[in-house]
């Protein structure tokens, strides 16, 4: 299975990268993590078709990492998809992405291929097959709305450990603090893909080599910061560079 990053930006808008999304791909499966904006044209620029997505799972509702969902099914409608696809949310926001996609006038009943959504359990194993598990677990990236209350609105924002061909890949998407790098510290990481917005480079890198991280891609990254983190990446042993990419879109790994 290959590992592919489709957007590596931030919620900053930047000219050269696209926002939050990765995919997991072989040749019988392609499995979307997070549909920020311009991600059908992402897509696209990869080669890759929308109609080829078998599966999206969702983090978490902010803009960056969902707002693309609606033009993603739009181009399977436009080009006549006829095979159903997938969506997994964290529970307690089934209502809220049906009420979004019906505020773009997508109605999930009417069309000719079937969107299946589904909830998903934090702390739980989720099994696609024998080679493609998750773990989400809650984070405290958005704990400042909780005191917030709506009716059909849960705040959830996730992390997640990925079993894949017997990897575990620890991918952060957006979350709090440093602390949040400690939910997944029962597992051996063999890949860590990590957000640059919310973390310090010193936190991601004294967590690197605590954790004997032997491969890591930075992502999610401020168009304001790039110059920074790859000052900070030149600066760093060259061993140390090798193990640690500052992934950009288009970038494909195997797993």
């Amino acid at each position: 299975m290959k590992l592919k990053f489709i957007g590596t930006s931030s919620g900053q808008t930047n000219p050269n990268r696209n926002h939050s999304a990765i995919l997991f791909e072989n040749d019988s499966s392609k499995i979307l993590i997070d549909c920020g904006d311009g991600v059908s044209r992402s897509l696209l620029h990869q080669k890759i078709l929308p109609n080829q997505i078998n599966k999206i799972i969702i983090s978490h509702f902010h803009s960056d990492h969902i707002a693309g969902l609606p033009s993603l099914l739009t181009q399977m409608i436009i080009s006549k998809r006829n095979t159903s696809i997938d969506i997994f949310i964290p529970k307690g926001l089934q209502i809220t992405l049906q009420n979004f996609l019906r505020s773009n006038l997508l109605f999930i009943e009417k069309y000719d291929f079937k969107i299946d959504l589904h909830e998903f359990e934090l702390n739980k194993e989720c099994k696609f097959d024998k080679d493609f598990k998750f773990v989400a677990k809650q984070n405290s990236h958005i704990s400042n709305k909780h005191n917030i209350k709506i009716k059909n609105l849960e705040f959830v924002s996730v992390s997640f450990l990925f079993k894949i061909n017997k990897k575990n890949i620890f991918h952060t998407a957006d979350i709090g603090s440093a602390k949040d790098l400690l939910l997944f510290n029962n597992f051996n990481v063999d890949t860590f893909i990590c957000e640059t917005t919310h973390l310090s480079l010193k936190e991601i890198e004294n967590y690197i080599i605590d954790r004997k991280i032997k491969r890591t891609f930075l992502t999610h990254i401020n168009y304001s910061d790039e110059e920074l983190i790859s000052d900070w990446h030149n600066n760093l042993p060259k061993n140390f560079q090798r193990q640690l990419i500052i992934a950009h879109d288009g970038l494909s790994i195997k797993i």
